[in-house]
Parts: structure tokens; C-alpha cells; sequence
């Protein structure tokens, strides 16, 4: 644990470094179309507007809800370019409070913002139907299903400052690795998320999945679990036996190998973004999920899908492996689209955007 402790600090020392500079090029260079519909879409349920009483009606129907304390709800209100939480479900000071304070206020001293008040759901994603049935305006939250048109999409900024690390130290490694030089192999590392583990169907859950495909198919795939999570003991100790947990590395060393895979763990792929940035080939998981970005991917273009039960993922990898020259125009795409959309100037610079369009609906 001190160790990666140690490794986390060493990642995330200078790391708040924020460039306004990038950021309003980002803002200001023309809108992707994708942007544009992403934004459009997700706020078209409230186009005719909504009230500041639309908010307390949320906040209030979705907390009535037994379980509405999982939403982890903040409400948040700008002010004269200022931005403060005016109330939360969430302990004080939480790291996701504190994210959105922090991306706003790098944001605002070189880009106001108009006055208005949000909701953040801070959850893994808003998609509960209760909550659903009591939401009056719209409700930021970093992951939705696709049905759900209630929720709008916000990028993830609790790991901002970390992500700054990854993103650094993930190209550096790529630089000094040419796809020539990488491994002619998949590889994954994660956790065990994707709701609770028993012991008669562990084995069917696709992280599960994935690893014990690995031991089939090890030419093909290097898998494995880095931590268990929200597993029992005895749940742990079975999948022990097969061999199942490695120990933990940092992202930018799984670079090394040519195919990356993404795959759902509670809700989204939380490795998506900097397997994208690696330069390697990702294969990922189709996903009823979807993140702020995904509009502007296309399959078989910045990645490679497959199901998630795997039942094509030996054809998938076969596929890549067999045919270099596709692998590697993947891999150049999907680095191609990080790079432009994925930095955290960039994902600033969406977030103002959608601030923006949002503040334009609020009615007092």
C-alpha cells in the first residue's frame, strides 16, 4: 500500500499544472459536429428551459428516494465568475466535490462563465428509473446508459491532476516504443468492479470472463486482476486458486503491448481514455455505457469492438494480429482523437461549453 502510495505522489507532484493557454485554443478552435450533437442531444429534453425550482424539486424527489443517497448529488452555483457547493450528500471536502471546484475556477480567470446553478450526480453513472421520475432539469453525471435521457454528460475531473501524470507518462513511453517494438500481444490489468462477485457466478462476470480467456488463450492475451473489490473473502480465495490476481502496474508500462482491451467494470471502461492516447490498437467492449466522448469514436476506425461475452474476442485478436497494417492505422487513430479531445484543456474546454449552453435553459 506505501508503495503505491508513494507512486501515486510521485505522479501527481506538479501535476495541477493547467494551461490556460491550450485550454483557450481548445475552446476557441471550431466545434467538432460531435461536440455539437453531444451537447444538443443531452439538452434537448430541457430545450424549452427549466426554473431554479426545477433544482430543489430534483434535489428533493431524488433524496426522498431510499436509495438516493448513491446519486451522491452536489448542487453547485456560479456567481459573478465564482463557483462554490452550496450543498452536497457527500462528506466534506470529497475529491469529487472538490474536482468540480477545481476545474471551474482554472477555467473561469481566462474564460468567465454566466451566473447559474447545476446538479452533479457524482455517482458511476444516474440511471436509476427512480431517480429518473423525480429529475425536473438536467443532471451532470460522468456515465449514462443510452436510453436515459435525462442525465447529461460531463467528463470525469476526480483524477484530474493524476490524469495529467498519466497523460505525460504514457506518450513519454510510446515515444520510446515503437509499435515495431511492442509485443505482439493483448494485454489488461483492473479490478474486480462490475457489482457483486458470488461464489456460483463469479466466473460469468466479463472481467472474470476476460482473465480465465487469458489462461486459454495466453499468445493472444495477458490478463489480470490487479486488486479485489467488493468481493467477499471466500469469493476471493476461489478465484486465488485459479490464479487470477497479479500484482499492480502503472498504466504507462502496459504500453509495452500492441492491443489494449477495454472492458465495463461497474458502469464504463475507466481505462478508455489513456489506452486511446497509447498508441496501440484498442479492443473494446460494446457497452449499453456510453462517456461524453464516445460520439466522436467510430468502430473499426479508433477501435475495435467486440461483445461482452467474448464470444468474438479470439476472432477479434486474431484479426489485428494477422493484418499489422489495420492494427496499426487503429492505433493511430484512436492516439489521433485522444490527443485532439482527451487532454484535460480539452475536457475543460467541453465542460465550458456545455456550462454555457446549459446557463442559456436556466430560468430564474
Amino acid at each position: 500500500m506505501l508503495c503505491l502510495f508513494f507512486i501515486f505522489l510521485c505522479f501527481s507532484i506538479g501535476a495541477s499544472e493547467f494551461s490556460g493557454e491550450i485550454f483557450l485554443k481548445n475552446l476557441r478552435r471550431p466545434t467538432p459536429k460531435w461536440i455539437e450533437q453531444q451537447i444538443a442531444e443531452d439538452l434537448e429534453p430541457y430545450r424549452e428551459g427549466f426554473f431554479l425550482d426545477d433544482i430543489d424539486a430534483t434535489w428533493d424527489g431524488v433524496n426522498r428516494v431510499a436509495s438516493g443517497y448513491q446519486a451522491g448529488l452536489s448542487h453547485f452555483k456560479i456567481k459573478n465568475n465564482e463557483i462554490n457547493c452550496l450543498r452536497t450528500t457527500l462528506s466534506k471536502g470529497d475529491a469529487r466535490v472538490e474536482a468540480i471546484l477545481h476545474v471551474v475556477r482554472s477555467m473561469t480567470p481566462y474564460a468567465p462563465l454566466p451566473d447559474m446553478e447545476f446538479l452533479v450526480a457524482t455517482w458511476d453513472s444516474y440511471d436509476n428509473p427512480l431517480y429518473l421520475e423525480q429529475t425536473f432539469c438536467p443532471v451532470f453525471a460522468i456515465c449514462k446508459l443510452k436510453s436515459n435521457h435525462r442525465a447529461v454528460l460531463i467528463p470525469e475531473f476526480r483524477h484530474f491532476d493524476f490524469r495529467h501524470g498519466t497523460i505525460k507518462n504514457v506518450k513519454k513511453e510510446s515515444a520510446h516504443l515503437p509499435w515495431s517494438q511492442k509485443v505482439d500481444q493483448a494485454i489488461w490489468r483492473g479490478v474486480t468492479s462490475g457489482h457483486n462477485y458470488h461464489l456460483n457466478d463469479w466466473d460469468l462476470k466479463p472481467r472474470s470472463r476476460l482473465v480465465l480467456f487469458s489462461k486459454e488463450h495466453p499468445d493472444l492475451l495477458d490478463a489480470g486482476f490487479t486488486g479485489a473489490f467488493s468481493i467477499s473473502k471466500e469469493v476471493e480465495r476461489k478465484m486465488e486458486e485459479y490464479n487470477l490476481f497479479v500484482p499492480w502496474v502503472y498504466a504507462p508500462s502496459l504500453v509495452s503491448h500492441k492491443y489494449q482491451i477495454a472492458i465495463d467494470g461497474n458502469t464504463f471502461a475507466s481505462s478508455f481514455w489513456w489506452q486511446l492516447l497509447s498508441n496501440c490498437a484498442v479492443l473494446k467492449s460494446n457497452s449499453d455505457y456510453m462517456e461524453w466522448f464516445y460520439q466522436g469514436l467510430e468502430p473499426n476506425v479508433h477501435y475495435m469492438p467486440f461483445e461482452p461475452d467474448l464470444s468474438d474476442l479470439e476472432k477479434k485478436l486474431r484479426k489485428l494480429m494477422d493484418d499489422p497494417p489495420l492494427a496499426k492505422k487503429i492505433a493511430d487513430k484512436g492516439t489521433e482523437f485522444a490527443e485532439a479531445h482527451l487532454s484535460n484543456e480539452a475536457l475543460a474546454a467541453f465542460f465550458h461549453k456545455l456550462l454555457t449552453a446549459y446557463a442559456k435553459l436556466q430560468r430564474k
